[in-house]
């Protein structure tokens, strides 16, 4: 069965990409067809963050009929399939993504849709072209304030809001809402909390994706376990997590 899934946050900085990225290399390594989605064709990043700069076919040009889906899928030396949007700065209407996201081409795989973030044009057309959304914000009142406005958004649309992901969730820091706050402020359940990691910044130094750098980093276990619930399934962190970490931060 495919899946189409819109990961939006209300402001910029929140790692919307970066979450986009570790959700799909986790649920590759839980043995799902997964294919991450730039929609952001104005301010493409999903590709850079993955140190990938060279792409002939993009989705702007399948949106503008200039190519087909599956020219514009490209293979991350990891494995990860990334569809990006064009480096290059021109006005594309995202009206046809709907459509497109319907191609044969993308059955039986969940699909991650990257969106621009907040509510412009675009992020509202492509928001109609997700069946389901996942708001991605951290524990700061703008940006919660902001993923309040994209839930109300969502409520008005044909689109299921799964739920919250915290990211970059400080441990111990009184100075961020609560995720109870978090919770019962934006009335939806918050499926998933990725504390704040040094590993995320070295992962996007190297185009790789933290999952795979270090699969027992703090974050990376939130991804997987945010992953797993996507699906349904349980994920137990490893025992011993906490020294594999640390051993890891050696490795690369």
């Amino acid at each position: 069965m495919t899946r189409v899934i819109g990961v939006v946050s209300g402001k910029g900085g929140v790692g919307k990409t970066i979450t986009v990225i570790n959700l799909s290399a986790a649920l590759m390594e839980f043995g799902k067809n997964v294919i991450a989605v730039d929609a952001d064709v104005k301010m493409s990043g999903l590709g850079l963050q993955l140190g990938m700069y060279y792409f002939p076919v993009t989705l702007n040009d399948v949106l503008m009929d200039r190519g087909s889906i599956h020219e514009a899928l490209y293979i991350h030396p990891s494995g990860l399939r990334i569809i990006p949007a064009s480096l290059s700065v021109e006005n594309v209407k995202v009206s046809r993504l709907k459509r497109i996201l319907k191609d044969t081409f993308l059955k039986d795989n969940i699909v991650f849709v990257d969106t621009p973030p907040g509510l412009e044009k675009n992020t509202i057309s492509i928001l109609k072209s997700c069946p389901e959304i996942l708001i991605v914000t951290t524990p700061e009142v703008p940006a919660i304030a902001d993923a309040m406005k994209i839930i109300s958004t969502c409520k008005k649309m044909e689109t299921k809001p799964i739920g919250i992901i915290v990211n970059m969730y400080r441990n111990r820091d009184s100075n961020q809402i609560k995720i109870e706050e978090i919770e019962s402020t934006c009335g939806l359940p918050v499926i998933g909390i990725v504390p704040e990691d040094k590993v995320i910044k070295k992962s996007v130094f190297l185009g790789i994706p933290s999952v795979l750098l270090n699969p027992y980093s703090p974050s990376s276990i939130g991804f997987k376990q945010i992953a797993a619930h996507i699906i349904g399934e349980n994920f137990i962190p490893p025992k011993f997590a906490f020294i594999k970490n640390f051993l890891g931060r050696f490795r690369k």
